[in-house]
């Protein structure tokens, strides 16, 4: 068994992915929808849409729990890539 902090693998499986990440890229990685028909495709949108909803859900309980570790705006905007004013306005619980 190789381990390290949060992780363990047996030899074979290491041994499996190193043969995996060892081999040459085949051929560019098609997007999943472009095999799709139309009517497949928009039978898919509502669920990528409800996926959307809850990662924004769950980001906002991120940021709920940092605001109550009083983390900073700025450090939270920050980390997202924006602004401590854009931070505030995305994710500032309504009064």
């Amino acid at each position: 068994m190789v381990a390290g902090p949060g992780v363990a693998i047996c030899p074979d499986c290491a041994a499996a992915a190193m043969e995996l990440f060892s081999r040459k890229k085949e051929s560019t990685v098609r997007a999943p929808w472009s095999g799709m028909t139309d009517d497949e495709l928009l039978a898919h949108l509502p669920e990528i849409a409800a996926v959307a909803s809850q990662v924004e859900e769950r980001l906002g309980a991120w940021v709920g729990t940092a605001r109550e570790r009083r983390i900073s705006w700025a450090r939270i905007g920050a980390s997202l890539g924006m602004t401590r004013q854009s931070a505030w306005e995305r994710f500032q619980p309504p009064r």
